[in-house]
């Protein structure tokens, strides 16, 4: 009877075992993380031009990890240069939001007009308070954008800190890559060897898709919400884009937060082809992102769109937003798992 239930106690310690793993990586190893993520990538172009050009491994590997670092930060840069841009223009609007809330309780006053005056007294009060409580949230957020704002060199440093460490990772996990797989190769007991050696490229590689597909899903909301902003002609178009790209990652609240209130505050006051255009693309965002989840996460790993979709949600109540990426990642180490024998499989078809 113990030997029926230890392939299951087996398979449920490799999931906690690789769920916390894979959380302390993301928390404390994301450059070295990321630096072997880059490796992997960077392995083919490396070999090319190694081949090509005669060029050292050495020298190839600098060559490209030294263009990627230029390519992602003449795109930083210029994010950067259009946010600061939108937030100038942002800050300057902020201190006239008094203004605001005077026309949008004029706004109100005129829309009760034809009601009762003890209703319009009742409304306006609430009115009042809701507002004046919206102006606080405002001069909150006012004061905490300017604060936010003055920490930028600090928040720029630790990025760039964090890029070259990254980068390091990557061009020595690429330069030395025979040497380290030696050396891991003495350390590992051949036994063990024998069993990973099918499935271990596999392993990484799916690593790779998984990442691969998360990112997929963010650009593509990120840039179906801030193309459809630029053609609304929605003020900071990129800001609010960005940040709906990066609510999209959130489970339930997502975009919405964003969008729910804005189309009703477009209903109110009237302007109802904005609040048309903002519904239809918040469908067009929400549409896409349901689609397209589960089928792309499971095509790029080859799970089945139902066990990655249940994978998420399951990592999502353990994790939190970690889970999101933790769920198909532990989902892929114990396919991974089973298919080398590493662990034994819940039923055998023998008996």
């Amino acid at each position: 009877m113990e030997n029926d239930y230890k392939p299951l106690i087996i398979l449920f310690l490799t999931i906690a075992i690789s769920a916390l793993a894979i959380l302390l990586i993301l928390k404390y190893l994301l450059p070295l993380f990321i630096g072997i993520l880059i490796a992997i990538l960077a392995e083919p172009l490396i070999n090319f031009l190694s081949k090509r050009t005669k060029l050292t491994r050495g020298i190839s590997a600098g060559l490209i990890i030294f263009f990627v670092f230029i390519a992602f930060l003449y795109g930083l840069i210029l994010v950067i240069m259009r946010l600061l841009f939108e937030l100038r223009k942002l800050i300057n609007m902020l201190p006239n939001i008094n203004n605001i809330i005077d026309e949008l309780t004029d706004y109100f006053i005129n829309i009760f007009e034809s009601v009762p005056d003890e209703t319009v007294v009742f409304l306006e009060a609430n009115i009042n308070q809701i507002l004046k409580y919206i102006e606080g949230l405002a001069s909150n957020f006012y004061g905490l954008l300017v604060n936010k704002i003055g920490m930028l060199p600090n928040v720029l440093i630790n990025v760039f800190i964090f890029m070259i460490f990254t980068l390091l990772f990557g061009f020595f996990l690429t330069k030395d890559k025979n040497s380290i797989i030696l050396t891991a190769k003495r350390i590992i007991p051949s036994s063990l060897q024998n069993k990973l050696k099918a499935k271990h490229i596999e392993l990484l590689f799916s690593f790779v898709r998984l990442l691969k597909a998360q990112i997929v899903l963010v650009m593509i909301s990120t840039l179906i919400t801030v193309t459809g902003f630029y053609i609304l002609k929605v003020e900071y178009a990129l800001i609010l884009g960005l940040l709906c790209g990066l609510l999209d990652i959130l489970p339930v609240v997502g975009p919405s937060i964003i969008f729910v209130p804005w189309i009703i505050f477009c209903l109110i006051t009237g302007n109802i082809v904005m609040s048309i255009g903002l519904l239809v693309l918040y469908l067009i965002v929400l549409g896409s992102r349901q689609l397209l989840q589960a089928k792309i996460i499971g095509y790029n790993l080859g799970i089945d769109p139902f066990i990655t979709l249940l994978s998420i949600y399951l990592g999502i109540q353990f994790f939190g937003v970690l889970g999101l990426f933790i769920g198909p990642i532990v989902v892929v180490i114990v396919r991974a798992l089973l298919h080398s024998g590493l662990i034994p499989p819940l039923y055998n078809n023998n008996r």
